[in-house]
C-alpha cells in the first residue's frame, strides 16, 4: 500500500464531502432557516436533504480526479455489488432487524427511567384517532420495508464514508482508530444542521456544543456498526440499508413517550436522545470488542 496516495486520496475525498455539502447546509442557514421543530418539512428543509448525496458525489469526483478508476466490485472498489454467498446474507437481515432491537430497548429505557412520561393517549401518537391507532403496532415493519427499498439519502452517504472514507483509514490507522475518527469527522459533518435545532433543537442546555458532541458520540457508535455490516458483506448495501432503516426510527413504544411530562434534567433533549441510544452505543462496542479480538487471534 502506498500510504501517500492513499493519504492524500482521502484528503481530497474529506475536501470535496466537506466543501460540496456545507455549501449547501450554509445557504440553508445563511437564508434564515431553522429546523422546524414540529418535523413539518419545507421547500428549503428539501433543498438541504441534496447534502446527504454529496458524499457519493466527493467519491465519484475524488475517483476521477486522483484516477483510482470506479471498480464496482472487488479490492478498492465502490463495494456496489450484493452477494448473498458465504453467509453474507447475515448482515443484510442484521441491517434489517437491528435498528429495531435497539430503538426499541432505547425507548423501553427512557421509559423506565422516566416511567411518567408513559402515555397511551400521548397527543403526539401519529395524530390518529383511538380507532386508527392500531396502525402503530406495524409501524416498525413499514420503516423496515421502506428503509429497504428507499435508500436513496441513505446510500448518498454510505457509498461516500463507508463505502470509501472507512476503507482508506483502515488500510492506515487499523479498525479501532479508523471508526473513532471516522465518527468524528462524520458528527462534525453534520454540525451546521445541529445549529439550526435538527435531531435536538435549540433550547437544550449548553446549545449549540453538547448538541455538537451528541452528534459525534451518535456517529463514532453508529459507524462502528455501519463499517462492520460493510466490511463482512464487502457491499455499502447492508450500511445503506441499516442507515435508512434507523432513520426512519421502528419503534411502537416511542409514540406512547410524552416529552412534555418528563421533568429535570431527564427533560433535555441532548441528554434524552442519549438515554436512548444507549443500547445501540452498548452493541456497537460489543461489535467493535469481538471483531478487534478476531484480529488479534
Amino acid at each position: 500500500m502506498d500510504r501517500k496516495t492513499e493519504t492524500k486520496r482521502l484528503g481530497v475525498y474529506l475536501a470535496l464531502a466537506f466543501g460540496l455539502t456545507w455549501i449547501i447546509f450554509f445557504i440553508y442557514i445563511l437564508s434564515g432557516n431553522i429546523w422546524a421543530a414540529d418535523g413539518e418539512i419545507s421547500g428549503m428543509d428539501q433543498f438541504v436533504s441534496l447534502g446527504m448525496l454529496c458524499p457519493a458525489l466527493a467519491m465519484l469526483l475524488t475517483r476521477y480526479v486522483t484516477r483510482e478508476g470506479f471498480a464496482v466490485t472487488g479490492k478498492d472498489s465502490m463495494l456496489l455489488g450484493i452477494n448473498f454467498k458465504d453467509g453474507k446474507w447475515v448482515y443484510f437481515a442484521i441491517a434489517m432487524f437491528l435498528p429495531w432491537i435497539y430503538i426499541e430497548l432505547g425507548s423501553a429505557l427512557t421509559l423506565l427511567i422516566s416511567p411518567n412520561a408513559f402515555d397511551p393517549h400521548n397527543p403526539e401518537l401519529l395524530g390518529l384517532a383511538d380507532n386508527e391507532r392500531a396502525i402503530v403496532y406495524i409501524q416498525p415493519l413499514a420503516a423496515i420495508v421502506s428503509g429497504a427499498t428507499v435508500s436513496f439519502a441513505a446510500f448518498g452517504e454510505e457509498v461516500g464514508w463507508r463505502g470509501y472514507m472507512l476503507p482508506k483509514m483502515i488500510k492506515l490507522w487499523g479498525i479501532g482508530k479508523a471508526v473513532v475518527i471516522g465518527g468524528i469527522i462524520w458528527g462534525i459533518w453534520h454540525w451546521p444542521l445541529t445549529y439550526v435545532g435538527h435531531n435536538f433543537g435549540t433550547e437544550y442546555f449548553g446549545y449549540p456544543f453538547t448538541g455538537f458532541a451528541a452528534m459525534c458520540v451518535l456517529c463514532i457508535f453508529m459507524g462502528i456498526i455501519l463499517t462492520f455490516v460493510t466490511c463482512k458483506s464487502d457491499s455499502i448495501w447492508p450500511a445503506a440499508i441499516l442507515h435508512a432503516i434507523n432513520n426512519a426510527s421502528p419503534s411502537v413504544l416511542q409514540y406512547f413517550i410524552n416529552h412534555d411530562k418528563m421533568t429535570g434534567w431527564r427533560s433535555d433533549s441532548v441528554v434524552s436522545f442519549l438515554i436512548g441510544i444507549l443500547p445501540m452505543i452498548a452493541v456497537a462496542i460489543y461489535i467493535l470488542i469481538k471483531w478487534l479480538k478476531a484480529f488479534a487471534e
